[in-house]
């Protein structure tokens, strides 16, 4: 692959991605989510790392970043050739910022199979406890924890179709769509072991009413999504709550009549 060519390209500074995120609305002491795609930015000096540590700093010592480090049992996710989830070497899939969250030695993660999240802050322990035994997006998960928290969720450069946020509310609404626990994988523990573990079996074929049109529609109906730009990066800023609320009342509405089932029922 030749070398990156920023050439053409807008370039930003870890003080244009600050002041970004001042102006959206995260501020400091701020429990936050974000989804991201390093790329929609330009050519960011100093790549996902300047990223990182822009989020960290408008948060503050007092706040908490989260990001997802999904692997979704992606071959390239594992070092090894047997796809078991180990909390210290399976790679993010979800871009090279969330990559370099988990990578920092203060970095919490989560013991999940497929949907592990990682966390700085004084927060992140908390959020990260606990995930192996609960619901992929349980409201105890580290993102229904954070949606209780007050948490608010950040999208730079990516569309509301990454706000994973909506499926705690599908959770809590229970739709038929979602296999809970029916995905059996492995993980490794600290001590070497490797046990049982189970993910969620996701929807089959069909178009799902609920994402992502119709959640957006509605957050900006009610006026409760704040953008900016930062760089070429569209950014959205909205409360997890919200997030949550508005998905889970389109839920009622549209999931009783719907046939989509998981995957392999």
């Amino acid at each position: 692959m030749p070398p990156y060519d920023p050439t053409g390209h807008t370039r930003v500074t870890r003080a244009d991605i600050v002041a970004g995120l001042r102006e959206v609305g995260l501020q400091l002491g701020d429990l936050v989510q974000v989804h991201s795609s390093l790329s929609s930015f330009g050519h960011v000096e100093g790549g996902a790392e300047a990223v990182v540590d822009a989020l960290l700093e408008a948060v503050g010592p007092e706040g908490t970043l989260m990001v997802p480090t999904f692997n979704h049992m992606a071959r390239e996710a594992f070092d090894g050739s047997d796809d078991i989830f180990d909390l210290r070497t399976t790679r993010s899939v979800n871009g090279a910022i969330t990559e370099a969250v988990r990578l920092r030695p203060e970095a919490h993660r989560s013991m999940h199979p497929t949907h592990p999240y990682a966390a700085i802050g004084p927060r992140a322990r908390w959020l990260t406890s606990e995930h192996l035994h609960l619901k992929t997006f349980d409201e105890c998960s580290p993102l229904g924890k954070l949606v209780a928290g007050g948490g608010k969720i950040v999208l730079l450069g990516v569309g509301m179709n990454s706000n994973t946020a909506a499926h705690v509310a599908e959770t809590r609404a229970g739709v038929r769509c979602m296999g809970y626990r029916q995905n059996r994988r492995l993980v490794r523990l600290e001590d070497g072991s490797v046990i049982e573990a189970w993910g969620v079996l996701w929807r089959g074929p069909g178009k799902c009413k609920v994402e992502w049109q119709a959640i957006e529609g509605e957050l900006r109906r009610r006026g409760l999504i704040r953008d900016t730009r930062i760089g070429e990066a569209h950014v959205m800023l909205m409360l997890g709550r919200d997030m949550v609320d508005v998905t889970y009342e389109l839920c009622l509405q549209m999931c009783p009549t719907c046939t989509i089932r998981p995957r392999h029922e």
